[in-house]
C-alpha cells in the first residue's frame, strides 16, 4: 500500500500541478476532496480544485514541483517541495513579475478508497509576497539610477512597457518607450549633473507602488522654454506607477514645479503672488 499511496501522490503533482492536465482532478481526487491553504479558504470538491490548478498554471506557465522528499504513513503521505517558475500572471493578488521564483513548501495528502480525500498546504508565502514587492521596486530604482541619473537610455525598453503612459505636473501625458527616451533626454540636456534620489523606501501594494524623490541640477540647457540660467536648482516629488508583467505599465509624477520655476526667476516668491493677490 505505501509504495501505491506514494505512486498516486506522484500522479497528482506531475499530471495535475505540473503538465497542467486538469481533467485528472477527476481521476485521482474524491468528490468530496478539501484542500486547505492558510492564505485562501477551504476549497470543496473537485471543480474548486481545477480553478485553483488552472490559476497557478496560467500565473506559472512553465512552473513546475520537484520531489524533494516524500514520507507516508497510514493513509497520510507528505510531500516536501520546491516550485520553480516564471510569473506570467497574478497570483494570490500578486501582480506578475516576469520573474523567475523558487518557492518551497510541504504538502500532506490524506488517501481513501484510491484518491486523494484531504489536501493541506503550507508553503513560503511570505518570501514570494517580499520578493515580489523587491522586484517592483527594483524597476524603479534603475528608472531613476540607470536612466535619469547616468543617461543609460537602452534600460528604458527593459523596465517600461511598450504601451506606457507616463504623465507629470506640467508634462503633456506621453506613451511608449520611445517618448519616454525623449523626455529623459530633454532633462538630462537642460540639467546635465542632476541627480535624483529616494527618498525612504518605495510603498508597495499588489501591482501598484509609490515612491518619494529629491533632485538637484544646474539649469545648462532650455527647459520648458527657459533659457539656461547657470543656477542649481532643487526639487522634490512623488511619483506613483503601475507594474504589469515585469514592466512599468503607467507612471504618474507630481513634482514642486513651482519652486524650480521660482528659483529659475521664471515665477514670483510666494510673499510676492500674495501681494499681487491682495492687490
Amino acid at each position: 500500500m505505501s509504495e501505491t499511496n506514494k505512486a498516486l501522490v506522484r500522479r497528482w503533482t506531475e499530471e495535475i500541478w505540473n503538465q497542467g492536465r486538469i481533467s485528472a482532478v477527476d481521476e485521482l481526487a474524491a468528490a468530496d476532496i478539501v484542500y486547505h491553504d492558510p492564505l485562501i479558504q477551504d476549497l470543496q470538491g473537485p471543480d474548486a480544485l481545477k480553478q485553483l490548478a488552472a490559476t497557478l498554471r496560467a500565473a506559472f506557465p512553465d512552473g513546475r514541483f520537484s520531489e524533494d522528499d516524500l514520507i507516508e504513513e497510514g493513509d497520510k503521505v507528505v510531500m516536501r517541495w520546491t516550485f520553480r517558475g516564471t510569473q506570467k500572471g497574478e497570483w494570490i493578488g500578486v501582480a506578475a513579475t516576469g520573474s523567475p521564483e523558487e518557492i518551497t513548501g510541504t504538502g500532506t495528502l490524506r488517501l481513501a478508497r484510491g484518491k486523494v480525500a484531504e489536501h493541506w498546504v503550507h508553503w513560503d508565502a511570505l518570501g514570494f509576497v517580499q520578493r515580489a514587492g523587491t522586484a517592483a521596486t527594483a524597476l524603479i530604482r534603475r528608472w531613476i539610477e540607470d536612466v535619469l541619473n547616468k543617461g543609460n537610455l537602452d534600460v528604458v525598453d527593459e523596465i517600461f512597457a511598450e504601451d506606457a503612459v507616463f504623465g507629470a505636473t506640467l508634462i503633456p501625458e506621453m506613451r511608449g518607450p520611445a517618448a519616454i527616451k525623449g523626455l529623459a533626454t530633454a532633462v538630462r540636456t537642460a540639467f546635465p549633473d542632476i541627480r535624483y534620489s529616494l527618498v525612504g523606501e518605495p510603498v508597495v501594494h499588489g501591482d501598484r507602488c509609490a515612491y518619494r524623490w529629491t533632485a538637484g541640477g544646474t539649469h545648462k540647457a532650455d527647459f520648458l522654454g527657459i533659457a539656461p540660467t547657470g543656477r542649481y536648482v532643487t526639487h522634490i516629488g512623488t511619483a506613483t506607477y503601475r507594474v504589469r508583467g515585469g514592466k512599468i505599465a503607467e507612471l504618474w509624477g507630481d513634482w514642486d514645479a513651482l519652486g524650480v520655476m521660482q528659483q529659475l526667476g521664471a515665477a514670483p516668491a510666494v510673499g510676492q503672488i500674495k501681494a499681487a493677490a491682495a492687490g
